[in-house]
């Protein structure tokens, strides 16, 4: 199983470039003017601006597809109950908007490391008067709960295979098997999360996390590239605001 959703994607781009900061405003502004497309022509402009930021990461096409893989039937029972409601028209429309907020969300995931996402985080935090203490704890949290989620997924993969080698099989029809066959990776799964948490909270402890002032190995800085970058998604959000209202 080849999964990449919440993975960061190494590459020379201009997007990984880009400071964190920029790009979670940006992702905040990316799914605003996705929601206030008001007809489907509108989508050419929130999809020729995931395409332009697309080839400016340098990720293939591929990768952001298979970030749907695992949203494939939210997307679908979405789009079918908006088919009873609305029609195919109404369909498409609910279809579109959610393939493009995880497309880019998945942006964010692919061209920023999850230590800088947090930081970025951390660092916004200070303009709302979070304390700093506060802000620390909720951003290495934070941090860990990302980087877990790659890590669950593959464990959980792995576990699947050891039990279909050990004969266990999971196409088997009725509630008894089903309810079988997810134990049979829930419980191994619960085990190795626990076990992976006690370490991490040991490597934590070893390192004195919390008996004093917490420094940072990245410092984030802000370039004129980074202002182009928030410009630009601020441009086309209000372009889509300006369509909507005139």
């Amino acid at each position: 199983m080849n999964i990449t959703i919440g993975k960061y994607i190494p590459k020379d781009s201009v997007i990984h470039k880009i400071d964190p900061r920029a790009k979670l405003i940006s992702v905040i502004i990316q799914i605003t003017l996705v929601m206030l497309v008001s007809n489907l022509i509108e989508y050419i402009i929130p999809v020729s601006l995931f395409i332009i930021l697309m080839y400016l990461s340098k990720i293939k096409p591929i990768a952001y597809l298979r970030s749907l893989k695992s949203m494939w039937f939210l997307i679908l029972f979405a789009g079918l109950v908006q088919y009873f409601e609305g029609g195919v028209v109404s369909a498409l429309y609910i279809i579109l908007r959610l393939v493009l907020v995880f497309l880019f969300a998945s942006m964010l995931t692919y061209t920023t490391p999850p230590l800088l996402t947090a930081r970025g985080i951390v660092e916004m935090l200070k303009y709302v008067k979070v304390k700093e203490e506060a802000r620390e704890d909720f951003g290495m949290m934070l941090a860990i709960s990302i980087r877990f989620i790659p890590v669950l997924l593959d464990e959980t993969d792995r576990i699947i295979k050891a039990q279909l080698s050990r004969g266990a099989k999971y196409s088997e029809k009725g509630i008894r098997n089903k309810l079988s066959a997810v134990t049979s990776i829930i419980i191994p799964l619960l085990v190795s999360s626990l076990r992976k948490a006690e370490e991490l909270s040991l490597a934590l402890q070893a390192r004195k996390y919390g008996l004093g002032k917490r420094t940072h190995y990245y410092s984030l800085k802000w370039n004129i590239s980074d202002t182009v970058f928030l410009l630009s998604n601020i441009t086309v959000l209000a372009i889509v605001i300006a369509i909507r209202l005139f």
